[in-house]
């Protein structure tokens, strides 16, 4: 039989504390919460009163600039007797296990510091005796043994000694005693909320600190409030005590406001509150700290102190109770995030109008959000749950009406139901479509500026093209939804057959490679006219805003007409699904829209050969020879008259000047609360 053996070095090497400041404090919180158990477990409830905890800065005196070189940690508990000497030559050891000790903290004193030494004076068998080792990082005889001495004081002393920090950790600790202090007060701020906290000061050089008086100054308001627990129908009643603290007294990294459990004096169980309150830090300097009290913990606390006699329902109705008395206490800060909760479902709502019913209970919608629901893309999320949730609902209310599961009243009830909901449905579909219509009309006119203002040059055609209808596609590849033709007229939607920037032999049984801009098709004169037996087509042409050649080729009325020539030879055309297009004959109406800016050598182009519009914008006119109805849109008639056939909607719904909307002033205080969003 052999025993297993430990790579000391190896475990060292391996240990993750990464070369930081927290890295470099590492050892000694772990002295000092040593310290704290061995206090606490002489002097038990007298802790506070007669247990001492003192911390030396040690640093280089001979210096310009005297840098932290160590740490002493001295108290007054039990030492290392027999059973603490054991436990410290055994990594990993359970000895402490039941008070939350890992084994593996005297570890990272190796990871740290060269030089480490401990000297224990501890009572043992009616004697004092002492003990005194060093601690070293070899592979090897890692802790020199040495037989402990009786001694003639007879009290308990222990002091562990850290010096020189190894070269990773080296100028990582921070060169304040004062900054270590805040540090200490941050690590053990349970053990001060408890109440029973040995008397801990820090000492470097000629100044002292009384870590425990930091912490108190750090309260800046505090209040007690009881809080009822429901115990199998049994009220419990707990004390909570609130403190709104600056964040030196911040717990840790994992969360900013913070809730103790104790019980007899001690805290037992501690947990961020952060997602319950739906805060971070308050007023971006302060923190909350809560710890709860009473004979109900007491008297469920375990022998250990380490943990509640609790069923996890029970402890969770405490979680709930303290939330609550939380929540009380920080109204004024709740009150706000739920503001700003309103404000960013409105902003929601403005943007996604398909929510617009929510608006009637927002409110109500907002309150019932998780506290640490405030991002926008949370808030999204919960309104398009709801309203899943709502349609569900309404489909089970369909199916009773259609059935005739209710009767009488109760059917009246139902159908008025279903009728508010079609009409919130109907006007949120409604709204979010002239929304949408807002905005493409906003990226229209800015497609319309100066592409590059140094060159004053425009963007091509083809971006304008894509923004009304997407290219190299047709109609089957196209829902209502993935183009913009009612910029141009609200009619083409409803064409037959439309291409977009395809080749006529694409679409007829004309082997041609010419590429008309868009070009559709009315079988049955669909929103055209109203005889049977002939088409309409329609051709759409667009050039350059603010083009000025137009000396190469044909100009953009000869294009137009020479499509409209081409279609009229073509003895028959099919769509690419092969279902056939009626073909075109002499009764076919040909309507050519030419979208370009009239600049001067267009306008010399088209003199005598078409009218001005009434409103002196555009152009229009009949051609004979081939007929076909033409009209010149520039792109500025072309916005306006978009805008003045929407204009109406938009007023509507107040988005006349949309705008990201400035929060409400009242939200003003909102502004200064960190919210709990990850």
């Amino acid at each position: 039989m052999a025993d297993l053996k430990s790579d000391i070095v190896g475990r060292v090497s391996r240990l993750p504390i990464r070369p930081s400041e927290k890295g470099a404090l590492l050892p000694l919180m772990e002295a000092i919460s040593n310290s704290i158990q061995s206090v606490t477990e002489v002097y038990a409830a007298d802790t506070s009163k007669k247990g001492q905890i003192k911390i030396t800065v040690v640093r280089l005196d001979h210096t310009d600039d005297p840098i932290i070189t160590g740490f002493d940690v001295e108290d007054n508990g039990l030492g290392f007797n027999d059973d603490n000497y054991r436990s410290f030559l055994t990594p990993d050891s359970r000895w402490k296990e039941s008070k939350g000790g890992k084994g593996v903290g005297r570890l990272a004193w190796l990871k740290v510091f060269k030089q480490i030494s401990i000297n224990s004076v501890y009572r043992q068998d009616k004697k004092y005796l002492r003990r005194e080792f060093g601690f070293q990082l070899t592979e090897e005889n890692q802790v020199p043994d040495k037989v402990p001495v009786e001694v003639s004081e007879k009290r308990s002393l222990t002091r562990i000694s850290f010096r020189t920090f190894a070269s990773d950790f080296d100028r990582r600790c921070p060169a304040k005693g004062e900054t270590i202090a805040h540090r200490i007060v941050s690590h053990f701020v349970p053990l001060f909320i408890g109440g029973n906290a040995p008397r801990m000061t820090l000492v470097d050089g000629e100044d002292t600190y009384n870590v425990e008086e930091i912490f108190t100054e750090a309260i800046v308001d505090q209040s007690t409030s009881t809080i009822e627990v429901d115990d199998a129908g049994i009220v419990r009643q707990l004390e909570l005590w609130n403190l709104k603290c600056k964040k030196i007294a911040r717990f840790h990294a994992g969360g900013s406001n913070f809730a103790f459990l104790s019980g007899n004096n001690r805290s037992v169980v501690e947990y961020p509150l952060d997602e319950q309150l739906g805060l971070k830090t308050l007023d971006g300097e302060y923190v909350y700290l809560g710890c709860v009290s009473g004979e109900y913990l007491d008297r469920h606390v375990n022998p250990e102190r380490s943990a509640f006699t609790l069923e996890g329902k029970e402890l969770d109705a405490v979680k709930k109770a303290v939330a609550r008395g939380a929540r009380q206490y920080l109204h004024e800060y709740v009150r706000a995030t739920l503001d700003q909760k309103v404000h960013v479902a409105r902003e929601i709502i403005s943007e996604n109008p398909q929510f617009l019913y929510v608006e009637r209970e927002l409110g109500e919608f907002t309150e019932g959000l998780q506290p640490n629901c405030i991002k926008k893309e949370d808030i999204f999320v919960e309104l398009a749950r709801n309203r899943f949730r709502r349609q569900k609902k309404f489909i089970q209310v369909g199916k009773e009406i259609t059935t005739k599961a209710a009767i009488g009243e109760a059917l009246d009830q139902k159908i008025s139901e279903y009728e508010q909901y079609i009409r919130d449905e109907k006007k949120g579909a409604l709204a979010e479509y002239v929304v949408r219509r807002k905005a493409v009309l906003d990226l229209f006119e800015s497609f319309l500026e100066y592409d590059d203002p140094e060159k004053e040059s425009h963007k091509r055609e083809e971006a304008l093209h894509q923004l009304i209808c997407p290219m190299r596609v047709d109609n089957n590849l196209l829902t209502i939804d993935d183009h913009n033709l009612w910029i141009l007229d609200d009619r083409l939607a409803f064409s037959h057959y439309f291409s977009s920037d395809l080749e006529i032999k694409k679409f007829t049984a004309l082997q041609s490679d010419e590429r008309p801009d868009i070009a559709f098709f009315f079988g049955s004169c669909v929103a055209w006219r109203e005889t049977d037996g002939a088409d309409a087509v329609v051709i759409v042409e667009f050039k350059r805003p603010m083009r000025e050649d137009y000396s190469k080729g044909k100009d953009p009325v000869q294009q137009v007409l020479h499509y409209v020539n081409t279609l009229k030879t073509t003895p028959g055309l099919v769509d690419v699904k092969g279902k056939a297009i009626r073909g075109i004959n002499e009764g076919t109406a040909f309507h050519c829209y030419v979208v370009c800016d009239i600049t001067r050598e267009l306008e010399e182009r088209i003199i005598g050969r078409l009218l001005k519009t009434p409103d002196g914008d555009g152009y229009f006119g009949y051609s004979q020879n081939p007929n076909a109805f033409v009209e010149i849109v520039p792109y500025g008639k072309l916005l306006r008259d978009a805008r003045k056939r929407n204009v109406v909607f938009f007023e509507r719904l107040g988005i006349t000047n949309l705008n990201a909307a400035e929060p409400p002033k009242h939200l003003k205080k909102a502004t200064d609360i960190e919210v709990a969003a990850e």
